[in-house]
């Protein structure tokens, strides 16, 4: 059931993401009173760099954050998926096909929709304070002001809210399946069973989510556990992986049953680099952003 699931689910995200993508990007200078209010500008924001922005840690952990998280990496997901899977299947071609449509569709798509539209109908601006109140605000409170600013504002909604909707049924699939599967292997108790016990969980602690959401609760979570935690354990597991188990076992391991080799570079990309850079981005991010919170710096000594 979740196979079939996800098999029409994701198609029909990326049909989704193409059709509002395409949307926003038609929508020219929609107030004529704002010429400067318009989409190529919207682009230009978006995706023109800032170079001095490199310098900070906080900018590396969140962009790491996000691609881990997005591929479900650093969490029990890919290891739990991993253990359905035959000695014989490939996993680098259906591993390098998952990321390339999944990249194209959440990043490339996702954030050539919500930033641009906001920018044409609120202004470069505004657009800071918006993108400073989180993501629930993004995606709950801004897209539906923008939409309500585009013609078939219903259709479009629809559209926006399938998108997330599907988004997040299917991430939800995929974060609970380890759960079950330890409760299931662990306790020796049914699939059925198993869920009902973690729905009851997750049921009691999504409340705190509900009832504190002015209080940040979203956010709190968001970065301790879609970002700080995930950057954590994926340097734990490329560790693992490359020192512990050993390069050439895991070299061997990857391209059995392959059809395609990955470029022998990347051998020591897994041992050396990743490890190396992760633990930088930790490190510079403990000492930029945490211990001056640890060491109460800049706070009023009363």
């Amino acid at each position: 059931g979740i196979e079939s699931f996800c098999i029409i689910a994701m198609p029909t995200l990326f049909i989704f993401a193409i059709i509002l993508a395409i949307r926003v990007l038609s929508l020219g200078t929609p107030n004529e009173l704002k010429p400067d209010w318009n989409i190529l500008n919207g682009l230009g924001y978006l995706w023109k760099p800032d170079f001095s922005l490199l310098k900070s840690a906080k900018v590396w952990l969140a962009a790491t954050g996000q691609i881990f998280f997005t591929l479900s990496i650093g969490i029990g997901v890919i290891l739990t998926y991993a253990s359905y899977l035959k000695k014989g299947d490939d996993v680098t071609l259906s591993g390098l096909t998952a990321v390339s449509v999944n990249e194209t569709a959440e990043v490339v798509l996702g954030a050539s929709i919500i930033i641009p539209a906001a920018f044409v109908f609120f202004g470069p601006v505004a657009i800071q304070d918006i993108a400073l109140g989180g993501a629930f605000d993004l995606g709950f409170v801004t897209m539906p002001l923008i939409l309500n600013n585009m013609p078939l504002t219903e259709l479009f909604g629809f559209l926006w809210f399938g998108l997330l909707f599907l988004a997040g049924v299917t991430s939800s699939v995929s974060l609970s399946q380890p759960a079950i599967a330890f409760l299931e292997d662990e306790f020796d108790i049914s699939r059925k069973k198993a869920v009902i016990i973690f729905g009851g969980i997750t049921f009691l602690l999504c409340n705190a989510v509900i009832f504190f959401l002015k209080n940040g609760v979203v956010d709190e979570l968001d970065f301790w556990g879609g970002t700080f935690c995930l950057v954590l354990f994926a340097t734990i597991e490329v560790i693992l992986f490359g020192w512990i188990f050993g390069i050439n076992k895991a070299w061997e391991e990857v391209h059995h049953g392959a059809d395609m080799r990955i470029p022998a570079i990347y051998k020591y990309i897994i041992k050396y680099v990743t490890p190396l850079f992760l633990i930088i981005v930790l490190t510079t991010w403990f000492l930029q952003e945490w211990l001056p919170i640890i060491k109460m710096s800049g706070v009023d000594p009363a």
